[in-house]
């Protein structure tokens, strides 16, 4: 079965930092120089989590494989990275392009937190940019297929056991080829960076995938 190997990294969508609400600071303060702070401090961490967050985010980038050896593929979102000619699309083209590999795959797909994070997220944004699904994804859980999500598989969907991605493959022995670079850094990044760091990101979903088929579910 042909299956659509898949990691996503997102940012702050700027357009929408006006629509988040007003955060309050806490009861107890009376000082309106702390109240002050409080706030500003609120609002800094709500932006600082903002690329996490569908509402507030947009996808900088979306690396894909169908998993035929080590041929992995980066689309770049151009509004952020506009002088990486090779690589870089609208984040609508983006989304359009990632709905028709996954209508070509039937929906089987594999990722790491799929269910809960890259899958969710796309389809949020794809609904904010009016881009319609060709195929809508089955999310339920409990599941190994069509939907592979190694992270729930592997934790058994404890969400009091889960690890990352990296953590996870330095633990059962999967090189890393990116081991300086977290997903909290993206938005720091160049395209040459950002590109390797998203392949680097597939590779392992790849390796991991392998690792665990005959474990924890038989693909062919």
């Amino acid at each position: 079965m042909k299956r659509l190997f898949f990691d996503i990294e997102t940012v702050l969508n700027p357009g929408v930092i006006d629509l988040m609400p007003e955060p309050a600071a806490p009861a107890n303060l009376k000082d309106p120089e702390k109240i002050t702070a409080a706030i500003e401090e609120k609002k800094r961490e709500m932006i600082e989590k903002a690329a996490l967050d569908a509402d507030y985010g947009r996808i900088l980038s979306i690396g894909y494989s169908s998993g035929d050896g080590d041929n992995v593929h980066v689309m770049v979102n151009e509004d952020v990275y506009p002088d990486c000619f090779l690589y870089n699309n609208s984040e609508e083209q983006m989304l359009k392009a990632f709905w028709n590999l996954f209508k070509e795959c039937g929906g089987a797909c594999v990722g790491y937190n799929i269910l809960g994070f890259d899958l969710p997220y796309l389809m949020r944004r794809s609904m904010a940019l009016g881009v319609k699904l060709p195929f809508i994804p089955n999310l339920a859980k409990y599941r190994t297929e069509p939907i592979t999500d190694l992270m729930m598989i592997i934790y058994n969907w404890g969400s009091d056991k889960y690890k990352s991605l990296k953590q996870v493959a330095k633990l059962y022995g999967i090189e890393n080829g990116a081991p300086e670079v977290g997903g909290s850094m993206v938005s720091g990044l160049d395209a040459e960076q950002l590109i390797a760091y998203q392949i680097s990101d597939v590779k392992l979903v790849m390796a991991l995938y392998e690792k665990m088929n005959g474990v924890y579910f038989v693909h062919r």
